[in-house]
């Protein structure tokens, strides 16, 4: 199977992508490039993120358009974590296309600069860096060497040939008068043969006969075989393969086919002074988890209605879409109308749970007590909430987000938290765990703490589609009975 690759570049860089990208599936290998692998109505983010989990290799084109590109960095931002997270797959191979530097978290890796050398960087690309045959190299004849005389093989003096040649003849000569001596000494009347074994090794003497003298029979000598010697092999020991540690950034697949992200064990900072029900600001511990990046989808959630594990939304439209469970145009888009009951079903079937209010802040907005996922300064861009297109009186006239309903599930990037969790602020409130109490956090418990004294509402989080940006502050708190269904209400779970 070909290798496959991904190619992350600037817009302005598309020419140079679209070559490399033809270049090297005239080589063989196959791979994504986005001009080519997607089709309108896909999710940019979820078909971008699929083509990063699909690929061998990972090519980012650097320029300085590049650079400046907040798509080019989410983009390498994601392949940075699998890499870490994978095993080093996809291995990450940085192309220069214009000039200009290395971003700082890739300068650990070699890059190939394509700049004034396209081919023979391609080249380079092909062989050094994707491991395919070099191009042939033509043959230069070799003359064969003549061979050199050893000691052992120079001939003789001329004058040495007679000496040499007397000597050998005196030494048979005494051989053979040892032999007819011990052959009279010793003779017998008949010779016994010697039996040889089949295939022994032998180095026969002629019988000599000699006249009026008894026959003699020379035993054949056996030639020795040398004893082989064994040499012991190296055993091939496994070496255990270390379980990679995970860390800000890592991911991973849970059972339902969700990307996880991941929050390491630590303090942070809880709380708010904005509204009675978020004080007193206080500390909590909490262990390491993995929450959901991205709210429970249709798509997802129907695989547990097909599993007869959860119910259907009810209704299943939106606001301004008739068909929307079950439309496959929105897939992507976060399920709604569905109740905590429904919540806590279908974390459940998938072995996760709903997060705790405590695990949702805490991967809201990290441990420098922001008051957004991104930060503390306010962008109406960086999320979907109540802007010009929202139906609600408290609308913000002057920001358009692009959406007067739900938006697919990570479609605004920058509003990422510290953890690289998506929509924490605004498409759909999420439900939490925890009962509500407005004076839970005054002697809640400073480590792992979740409100388990029955109340008449759940905690919903983050806001949404539906609602201020007061609302999407990452503090804020609201609640709903638990068997409520709304078309601003959906979920994610945590492990």
């Amino acid at each position: 199977m070909p290798q496959r690759f991904f190619i992350t570049h600037s817009w302005k860089d598309i020419d140079f992508a679209r070559k490399l990208c033809d270049d090297l599936k005239a080589n063989g290998l196959d791979g994504f490039l986005d001009a080519h692998s997607m089709r309108p109505g896909d999710s940019i983010p979820s078909r971008i993120e699929r083509g990063l989990k699909e690929c061998d290799v990972y090519i980012p084109i650097f320029s300085p358009d590049a650079l400046k590109s907040d798509w080019c960095d989410w983009e390498i931002d994601m392949a940075i974590t699998m890499n870490r997270t994978r095993k080093g797959r996809p291995r990450i191979i940085p192309v220069i296309a214009k000039s200009c530097d290395v971003p700082d978290r890739l300068m650990h890796i070699l890059y190939i600069n394509f700049v004034g050398r396209y081919d023979e960087a391609l080249n380079d690309l092909l062989t050094k860096g994707l491991g395919l045959p070099a191009k042939p190299v033509p043959v230069v004849a070799v003359l064969p060497r003549p061979p050199e005389i050893s000691a052992r093989t120079q001939p003789l003096p001329n004058w040495l040939v007679p000496v040499a040649t007397v000597a050998v003849v005196v030494a048979l000569a005494c051989v053979l008068l040892v032999a007819i001596v011990n052959g009279i000494l010793n003779s017998q009347p008949t010779a016994t043969p010697t039996r040889v074994a089949i295939g022994a090794p032998t180095t026969s003497v002629p019988i000599v006969t000699l006249t009026n003298t008894p026959t003699i029979s020379l035993k054949p000598t056996e030639t020795l075989r040398p004893t082989a010697t064994f040499t012991p092999q190296p055993t091939n020991t496994p070496r255990p393969t270390a379980t990679p540690t995970p860390w800000i950034g890592s991911t991973k697949i849970s059972a339902d086919d969700a990307t996880m992200m991941y929050v390491p064990a630590g303090e942070f900072t809880m709380g708010s002074n904005d509204y009675d029900r978020e004080k007193p600001v206080h500390t909590v511990y909490l262990d390491a988890f993995w929450m959901d990046k991205f709210e429970v989808t249709n798509a997802l959630y129907k695989k547990c209605v097909d599993a007869k594990q959860c119910q259907l939304p009810n209704p299943t439209k939106s606001y301004t879409r008739d068909s929307y469970f079950g439309n496959a145009q929105y897939d992507n888009y976060p399920v709604i109308y569905v109740s905590w009951e429904d919540a806590t079903k279908y974390c459940t079937w998938a072995d996760k749970k709903l997060p705790t209010e405590a695990q949702w802040e805490k991967a809201a907005r990290g441990t420098d007590q922001r008051k957004y996922p991104w930060g503390d300064s306010w962008n109406g861009t960086w999320l979907n909430f109540c802007d010009k297109n929202c139906p609600s009186d408290w609308k913000d006239k002057d920001a358009d987000d692009g959406y007067a309903d739900t938006s697919p599930v990570g479609t605004y990037p920058k509003g990422a938290s510290f953890y690289g969790v998506m929509d924490m602020a605004g498409n759909v409130w999420e439900w939490v765990r925890d009962w509500y109490s407005d004076k839970y956090y005054a002697s809640s418990p400073k480590s792992n703490p979740e409100n388990t004294a029955p109340g008449g509402f759940r905690v919903l989080r983050g806001g949404s589609w539906l609602d201020s940006a007061a609302s999407a502050r990452a503090a804020n708190r609201d609640y709903n009975p638990a068997d409520n269904r709304y078309g601003s209400d959906g979920f994610r779970c945590v492990e």
